[in-house]
């Protein structure tokens, strides 16, 4: 059984955690929109309470920070090149 159990944090603590998870959304290749969304759910309790916390314009702000540090990831799935006939290499089967 999974058990949650919240823990007080200063101020300093949850900057922290508001940019650890802003940071994780952004390499998984989210922007500030959908970041925002995210602190902005009650699903996501550690994130929204943080949200709840500092306020809309200090989680943007730590958003964009975070972003301009680790850009957007955009991820991009691409076939290897085909080799030509003449390249390709001969294998023996036995």
């Amino acid at each position: 059984m999974l058990v949650g159990v919240a823990l007080p944090a200063d101020r300093a603590a949850q900057v922290e955690m508001a940019a650890s998870f802003a940071e994780e959304f952004a390499r998984m290749g989210h922007g500030e929109r959908q970041i925002l969304s995210i602190f902005k759910q009650p699903f996501y309790a550690g994130a929204h309470g943080v949200y709840v916390q500092l306020g809309e314009e200090e989680v943007r702000a730590i958003i964009r920070e975070v972003l301009g540090a680790w850009g957007r990831v955009r991820l991009v799935d691409r076939d290897a090149p085909r080799a030509a006939a003449g390249d390709a290499e001969e294998c023996d089967h036995e």
